[in-house]
C-alpha cells in the first residue's frame, strides 16, 4: 500500500497508483491524440502555456496563464509507449489480462499518433504550441530539432520498421552531435519567444538552449542499441563519462570523478566547459545505458535476459552479476555485428534463446555468450 501525499487514509496499493499514471495520460490527450504538456514536461524550461511577458521572472513556479493546458508533448508520448509496454507486461505477468488488452490499444493508438502527428520527415517533433504549431520542425527558424523526443522515441522503437529511428538518429549524429556531447536543440534560440518560455531565455549555447544536457544523453544512446548501433552508443557515452575527460580537465573544469548537469554547446563562448556538477540525475541513466543496453544484462521476470550491444574495438568482456541472491559470472564474446547472440551456455549447457532461466543459488554459475 502506498499513501497519495503523505496520507496513510489515501493508500492506495503500487499496481493502483500505476493504473492511475498510465489513465491520467490517456485522459488528456490534446487535439493530435498526443498527451497535454502542462506547465512544462521533463524539460521545465519549455513552457508552452505560460506565456510570461516577464522573461526574467522563475519559470519554475509561472502557473499556465492560458485557459486549459492545449500543448502537447511528443517526448511524454515517446516516454508513454516505452513504460506502457513494460506496464502491459507486468500485467500480463500478475494475470491481469483485461487490463493487459487495454493497455494495449492505448498503447498502440499513441504509437500511431506519434507516426501521422508526431513525424516531421526526418526526425521527430518536439511538441505542438498552445496554438497547435509545431515545435521542434525544419519549418521553425530555430530549434528545429530537440534531442528529447528522438531519445524517447526511438528508446520506444516508434516507426522502427519503416525506418524512423534510424533517421531520428542520424539527425541527431548530424545537428546535435558535438565532440563533447549532444546538444538539447539546435540551433539555438537567440531571442525571447512567449509562446516558448524559459528555454528562449538563456544565453546561446547554455543550459537547455541548446547546451549539453546529460541527463539526456543516455536516452540516444539507448535508442542507438534499439537499432543495433553499439560504436555509435560507445562513441556517446565516452563523450560525457568522467573516466574519459582528464584530457580535457583544464578546459572541462568540474570535478574528475562525478557527471556535470550541463556541458557547454558548439555556440557557447566556450564549448566543452561544464557546470553544474552532482545536480543531475546523469550517473544513474548511464549506468542504466551502459549496463543493460550497451553491455545487454537485463533483469526480467522469468530471469536474466542477456542482449548487448557492442562497439567494434570491444572483442569481449566478463561481468558479475548478483540476481535475486544468485552470483553469474559472464564473459561475452563479441562477433562481427556486434548485435544478436549466437549461442548461449549455462555451466557448460547450451540453452536457447538469450534468457538465463533463474537457478538455485548455493553456487556461481558460469554464463557464456557468442554473439554475432
Amino acid at each position: 500500500m502506498v499513501p497519495f501525499d503523505n496520507d496513510p487514509s489515501l493508500a492506495k496499493t503500487l499496481f493502483d497508483h500505476l493504473t492511475i499514471s498510465f489513465n491520467h495520460v490517456i485522459n488528456n490527450l490534446g487535439p493530435n491524440g498526443l498527451p497535454l504538456i502542462g506547465r512544462a514536461d521533463w524539460n521545465d524550461c519549455l513552457n508552452l502555456n505560460c506565456f510570461s511577458t516577464n522573461p526574467n521572472e522563475s519559470f519554475q513556479t509561472t502557473e499556465n496563464n492560458t485557459e486549459g493546458s492545449k500543448a502537447e508533448s511528443v517526448m511524454i508520448a515517446g516516454l508513454f509507449v516505452v513504460y506502457g509496454k513494460d506496464y502491459i507486461a507486468l500485467c500480463k505477468e500478475i494475470g491481469k489480462t483485461e487490463e493487459a488488452a487495454r493497455a494495449q490499444k492505448e498503447v498502440d493508438a499513441m504509437i500511431a499518433a506519434v507516426k501521422s502527428k508526431g513525424w516531421d520527415g526526418e526526425w521527430f517533433l518536439r511538441a505542438y504550441d498552445f496554438y497547435g504549431n509545431k515545435v521542434g520542425s525544419d519549418q521553425n527558424e530555430e530549434g528545429k530539432i530537440f534531442i528529447e523526443s528522438q531519445g524517447w522515441c526511438t528508446m520506444a522503437e516508434i516507426g522502427k520498421e519503416e525506418g524512423m529511428c534510424e533517421k531520428a538518429l542520424n539527425a541527431v549524429k548530424e545537428r546535435l552531435d558535438t565532440p563533447y556531447g549532444i546538444v538539447l536543440n539546435n540551433p539555438a534560440f537567440t531571442k525571447y519567444v512567449i509562446e516558448y518560455g524559459e528555454i528562449s531565455t538563456y544565453p546561446k549555447g547554455y543550459k537547455e538552449n541548446a547546451g549539453i544536457f546529460c541527463h539526456n544523453n543516455p536516452w540516444i544512446m539507448i535508442g542507438e542499441t534499439k537499432i543495433g548501433r553499439g560504436q555509435e552508443a560507445w562513441e556517446y557515452y565516452k563523450k560525457i563519462c568522467p573516466s574519459y575527460l582528464e584530457d580535457i580537465s583544464d578546459l572541462h573544469k568540474t570535478e574528475p570523478y562525478v557527471y556535470a548537469q550541463m556541458v557547454a554547446g558548439k555556440d557557447a563562448y566556450k564549448p566543452g566547459e561544464a557546470k553544474n556538477s552532482w545536480l543531475t540525475g546523469t550517473a544513474a541513466w548511464n549506468f542504466y545505458a551502459v549496463s543493460q543496453y550497451i553491455l545487454g544484462i537485463q533483469p526480467d521476470y522469468k530471469g536474466m535476459k542477456i542482449d548487448p550491444c557492442l562497439p567494434k574495438d570491444l572483442p569481449e568482456f566478463t561481468i558479475q552479476r548478483k540476481f535475486r541472491g544468485t552470483t553469474y559470472q559472464i564473459k561475452v564474446v563479441n562477433g562481427t555485428i556486434g548485435k544478436g547472440v549466437k549461442s548461449l551456455t549455462v555451466d557448460g549447457q547450451k540453452v536457447e534463446g538469450n534468457l538465463i532461466p533463474l537457478l538455485p543459488n548455493e553456487k556461481v554459475h558460469h554464463i557464456t555468450v557468442e554473439m554475432l
